[in-house]
């Protein structure tokens, strides 16, 4: 085999292990629910479901994507047992998903489908399709309640973390000039390094970063500025149309119910704490490759 061939090759297989070093997977079963799953005259005519899906969540985002030992929680844990609820799924999967590894997850075949504040952005339909959205967010900064900071533009010269892979860091460094950015894993890690004093700020989506607030004797606050709106989807492979619709009638259910205003009441902060547009249902898409969600500027990803 040509060296080229070998290194690309080597590679390949590096990120496949590193992947699956942090992907431990545990059986849940789907969560009950007094709705059964729905059948339409559409529905009826697809394949069987799979009886198991492995779908990849974050296992370090408070009110989002949390483990405990065997127990996990947040509302993309509610989100995906709904989802598989509805096919009529009798077993998930749950594997870790990491910011800059979810594509990998899917192309890989270790996961059917990626929750875990994935934004929906047309850079990352050239590699995945999206189901939903099912929550729509700004992106803010995560700052010590003392913090003079209250912008961007105010952290010129010092220095923020991001997650690796998230596009909320991307847009700063596009965005806004004379900072200086370090990445880590996970927003988890930044909160870390910021509770530590190492760096002066956090950037994420503001879902995420509320998730933080009133832990430990901190005092973190958010801006209170948002710079920018993400549309959060379910990540699937390119070309499964057939999941793709399964998974979208399922989130339109969820909805209509009133199950996703529970999910929501009960994982997130208040309305006054992460804003009015996130508690709104969001309008489900069809499965094509999103456009660009608009806010005050125009959007990236977490």
């Amino acid at each position: 085999m040509p060296r080229g061939r070998r290194v690309a090759a080597a590679l390949a297989t590096s990120a496949l292990l590193m992947v699956s070093a942090c992907s431990q997977s545990v059986d849940v079963p789907p969560s009950t629910s007094t709705s059964t799953p729905g059948a339409t005259s559409s529905s009826s005519a697809l394949p069987p479901a799979p009886d198991r899906l492995r779908v990849a969540i974050s296992f370090d985002q408070p009110g989002l994507g949390v483990k405990d030992g065997d127990e996990y929680s947040g509302l993309d844990v509610d989100i995906a047992r709904y989802v598989a609820q509805q096919m009529g799924v009798e077993q998930i999967t749950f594997v870790q998903a990491i910011s800059d590894q979810r594509e990998t997850l899917l192309a890989t075949g270790q996961a059917d489908l990626v929750i875990s504040s994935y934004s929906m952005t047309p850079q990352r339909a050239e590699q995945v399709a999206f189901a939903g959205p099912y929550l729509v967010t700004d992106q803010e900064l995560l700052l010590p309640r003392r913090s003079a900071i209250r912008s961007p533009q105010g952290l010129r010269g010092f220095t923020v973390c991001g997650a690796t892979g998230s596009s909320a860091t991307q847009r700063l460094v596009r965005d806004y000039t004379g900072l200086h950015i370090v990445e880590e894993k996970s927003v988890d890690d930044c909160v870390e390094r910021l509770r530590d004093h190492e760096v002066k700020a956090v950037t994420s989506d503001t879902t995420v970063l509320a998730g933080y607030l009133g832990q430990g004797e901190d005092d973190l606050r958010l801006s209170g500025r948002p710079f920018g709106r993400e549309s959060y989807g379910i990540g699937l492979p390119k070309d499964d149309s057939v999941m793709c619709y399964r998974v979208s009638e399922a989130l339109r259910t969820m909805i209509s119910s009133g199950e996703w205003r529970r999910a929501v009441a009960r994982n997130l902060p208040s309305a006054k704490v992460i804003g009015r547009q996130t508690y709104r249902p969001p309008q489900v898409r069809s499965c094509t490759s999103p456009t660009t969600p608009t806010s005050a500027g125009s959007s990236t990803s977490s």
